[in-house]
């Protein structure tokens, strides 16, 4: 029977949470995973840079894994739900820890908090950008471009110095590579050199403003065109872009008062040590909540750092508990 009490809340059931609820399973630990089916990669037919899943189905994927974890293990529950809430609070006795509620408004007590929600993209003003997404606007090339190559390749935005870097890497897929600004690139010293980098590579500028993108089809095949407000349309391959990402439980984050990293680059959950604790003593965040490198790999082992170190400190607590009793 699931205690009254569980050990871990694990907010979260992408490749981060279940890694993290398997740490806590692995060592008899009790956990609750919440899992309220809102995923980053929602249209992503394969995930890729996954030894043994490469090229797999993400659905899939989290399938089995909720598949082994329910048959094989035995204190590790799962809720289909979505928290709304998330305090920390005395829940039994003297002892610290944290209550959270749903959208149905049903409580949950644990000694230890893990935020494994995840981000999510803010995508551009830009009409047809919506309904070529995912499908053909890739935001990381090393994860969806293979798949693509051989087929023109549109860069859009430049107002970052990472772009020659993006650029780089795209010419690695096709020689044709086109940056589309969408509008004047900044005349900012590390822009111009990017851009300096850009096309000394190969890579040739469209600065027109983008009017709309039109889906031409269901694979890079039939790609995606561009129209502009002024001239000839474009036909791409596929377009590499890498929208504005923010915390999709931003309201977690802000109840529990954690301290986060800069807007501008995500406003991910700051650490504060190897086993990812967060500014609020209890709490542990994983994967892209807390982690620049948004991959699948990595959310999955830095899962497995916050679960064991909610266990870790769990043990260090009992310790201390056990010490003060024979005193």
């Amino acid at each position: 029977m699931r205690p009254r009490v569980v050990d871990g809340l694990i907010i979260g059931a992408g490749p981060a949470g279940l890694a993290a609820g398997l740490a806590f399973a692995r060592t008899h630990g009790t956990a609750i995973i919440f899992d309220s089916s809102s995923y980053r990669n929602e249209g992503i037919k394969h995930m890729h840079t996954v030894p043994s899943r490469d090229h797999s189905d993400p659905y899939e994927f989290r399938r089995i894994s909720r598949e082994q974890i329910k048959s094989r293990y035995h204190t590790v529950w799962f809720e289909n739900t979505t928290i709304t809430h998330a305090v920390r609070k005395l829940i039994k006795n003297d002892c610290l820890g944290f209550e959270v509620k749903d959208n149905n408004n049903t409580t949950y007590l644990g000694r230890k908090l893990i935020l494994a929600t995840g981000s999510r993209d803010v995508f551009p003003d830009i009409e047809g950008y919506k309904e070529n997404w995912p499908s053909h606007i890739y935001q990381c090339l090393a994860c969806d471009g293979y798949e693509q190559s051989g087929t023109p390749i549109g860069i859009l935005d430049f107002k970052s110095p990472m772009q020659s870097h993006i650029v780089g890497m795209a010419l690695n897929f096709d020689k044709r590579v086109t940056i589309f600004s969408n509008g004047p690139i900044s005349n900012e010293a590390p822009i111009q050199q990017a851009l300096k980098i850009s096309k000394a590579l190969g890579a040739s500028v469209d600065e027109r403003k983008i009017k709309r993108l039109i889906n031409n089809g269901p694979s890079h095949e039939q790609g995606v065109t561009i129209e502009f407000e002024e001239g000839p349309s474009v036909s791409l391959g596929f377009i590499v872009h890498r929208p504005a990402t923010v915390n999709r439980a931003q309201d977690l984050v802000e109840q529990l008062g954690l301290e986060t990293g800069d807007p501008a680059m995500g406003g991910n959950v700051k650490v504060m040590d190897m086993f990812n604790e967060t500014s609020l003593r209890g709490c542990f965040a994983a994967g892209d909540t807390m982690a620049l490198i948004k991959q699948a790999t990595i959310a999955m082992a830095e899962g497995v750092k916050a679960g064991v170190g909610a266990g870790k400190q769990i043990l260090e607590e009992r310790a201390e508990d056990a010490v003060k009793a024979l005193e």
